[in-house]
């Protein structure tokens, strides 16, 4: 058993974890601990230990990465929501009002919807064109916009996500709040489209979805 202490003692001092003394010497990681911690570690066995210490949390960090893809295939493979099927417009209606409930406006005779992510945006104009005959003239945009942001760039790459004349803009600068530059943020759209039928049609279906969630699921 001194021989294994000596051992481990040597290990220890040329950098080796707890772990691979242990599985050296057959001995518990905690005998491992105690035998040695008190070693005095030169600049060699601490670099040895801290590049031990970074290769053992990128596995870990791995294997939970590949824990996650697993479970996210397996949720994805069951998940029958909007995958191999198709929609009639009533269905796309359906999706929009409820896309509109939760991100536009319900106080006038006009849709005015509001978002700063390019994904939701571009959706709802998809959804928007499909289910209603559109008059692409009628559409205003209003981009907000920081002190940092490049104007003409941010029209430009907002008319390209809307398919939006960049006529139809006009920017609202945010007066300097303080914070700091935010990476990759685009600035906020508020996109103006009046037809009043369009928007009655949309309230209605928003309120038997209202109506659907009080009656409860059975």
């Amino acid at each position: 058993m001194k021989l294994k202490k000596e051992e481990a003692k040597i290990l220890r001092r040329r950098g080796h974890s707890f772990r691979e003394i242990s599985q050296a010497l057959s001995i518990s990681k905690s005998t491992a601990s105690i035998w040695t911690r008190s070693e005095v570690l030169d600049n060699r066995a601490r670099a040895r230990l801290k590049l031990l210490g970074d290769i053992g949390r990128a596995r870990a960090k791995a294997t939970i990465k590949r824990k996650q893809e697993k479970i996210l295939q397996e949720i994805d493979k069951n998940c029958q929501v909007l995958k191999d099927v198709s929609y009639n417009k009533n269905d796309l209606k359906l999706i929009l009002a409820a896309l509109y409930w939760g991100e536009g406006s319900k106080t006038n005779n006009r849709l005015v919807f509001i978002n700063s992510d390019p994904d939701m945006i571009g959706l709802y104009l998809r959804l928007l064109r499909s289910c209603y005959n559109i008059e692409e003239e009628k559409f205003r945009v209003i981009i907000h916009l920081h002190e940092y942001h490049y104007q003409k760039g941010m029209i430009d790459f907002w008319s390209k996500v809307t398919g939006i004349g960049k006529n139809k803009f006009s920017v609202y600068n945010k007066p300097h709040t303080g914070k700091n530059k935010k990476d990759g943020y685009k600035g906020c759209l508020s996109i103006r489209y009046g037809d009043s039928r369009i928007i009655k049609e949309m309230f209605i279906i928003i309120d038997r979805l209202r109506k659907f969630n009080i009656a409860g699921l059975v």
